[in-house]
């Protein structure tokens, strides 16, 4: 998953990264740690939109990241996305779709274009006021869902148009075929309660010695107000663990989130209904473990390369902070940009 920041104002927290045993501390306190996404369309859907990126063929070991653009005509009077689906076949590691305000018609390639800036495009086209319409678990197949709560929904706008950075990954000894198909579903707008916004926190900068397992923990004050209702773990096949939790207040310590980080088979979202409120506390902290299998050092990447990342959505988009820190550093959080 390609690293984005969501905002043009930075704050720096006095909090950090470290590295440790995998076995250095007992685990905190159980805790609501949510639940997989409702496997069906949000209720009061009204309408929606979908596509279908164009067919790739992979040889063994491939390894690509095509870009596509498609038209966003949304179907029905609402624009409050509620839930969406991926269905694909073997081959995809993951994709970021994303909106932007519109630069063409029809469906074609944007493999030519530049990031505009140095953090990636998927950041860019948030600060456009653009929406994250889908992010998915690390080399799932067939269907996967991401349901919010009932009266929980994001907003897309128009104007715009859908950008799918895609990223595949053919780990078998025969070709793959796929062509993967993304539909979303706008709900009532009435029915909703909450407008929810995106948010990353991204622990960057590590190294995993050969042969070996560590833990990374960052720790983040985040301002209070931020409420999670959804959550994607990103990391790659050498992630076993992927925790988030409260940091200060009467819930120190306890997890609201308990991943193995990486799970093809049955994939990662979570959902929280009610949301997790971190106003319970002074912030967070999040830890990626990982089982380096391999005899040589393993860093942020793709390839045998690794990554921890917490995608979400919370709300209110005014309180939705995401928090970017290293195994050394400080962590830096941002806001979405604000209406």
């Amino acid at each position: 998953m390609r690293r984005f920041v969501l905002s043009v104002a930075v704050v720096v927290a006095a909090c950090g990264g470290k590295g440790t045993s995998a076995t250095s501390s007992p685990a905190p306190p159980a805790f609501s740690r949510g639940e997989p996404p409702r496997a069906a369309q949000p209720s009061h859907t009204v309408g929606g939109f979908s596509i279908q990126l164009p067919s790739v063929t992979l040889q063994p070991g491939d390894e690509l990241q095509p870009c596509f653009v498609f038209p966003l005509t949304v179907d029905g009077p609402s624009h409050l996305v509620g839930g969406g689906s991926l269905t694909v076949d073997k081959g995809m590691h993951h994709g970021n779709i994303t909106t932007r305000p519109k630069t063409g018609d029809g469906v074609r390639s944007c493999d030519t274009e530049k990031d505009p800036n140095i953090v990636g495009g998927e950041g860019f086209d948030v600060l456009q006021g653009g929406s994250v319409l889908f992010g998915s678990s690390t080399q799932r197949e067939g269907t996967e869902w991401q349901s919010f709560p009932d009266g929980h929904a994001f907003r897309i706008r128009d104007g715009f148009e859908i950008v799918a950075r895609m990223h595949y990954l053919n780990t078998t000894t025969a070709p793959l075929t796929l062509a993967p198909v993304y539909s979303w579903y706008t709900i009532d707008e009435s029915t909703v309660v909450h407008e929810i916004a995106p948010f990353i926190w991204t622990i960057r900068d590590f190294q995993i010695p050969p042969q070996a397992t560590k833990t990374i923990t960052g720790t983040c004050r985040i301002p209070q107000g931020m409420h999670i209702v959804n959550v994607l773990p990103h990391m790659h096949k050498l992630g076993t663990a992927l925790t988030a939790g409260f940091l200060g207040g009467a819930l120190d310590g306890q997890e609201f989130l308990a991943s193995k980080g990486y799970d093809p088979a049955n994939g990662v979202i979570r959902a929280y209904d009610p949301p997790i409120d971190l106003s319970q506390g002074d912030g967070v902290t999040f830890a990626c473990t990982w089982k380096n299998t391999f005899d040589k050092a393993i860093t942020e990447g793709i390839g045998d390369n690794e990554m921890c990342m917490l995608f979400g959505y919370a709300w209110p988009p005014t309180a939705t902070y995401t928090a970017v820190t290293s195994e050394v550093g400080a962590c830096v959080y941002t806001l979405p940009p604000q209406k």
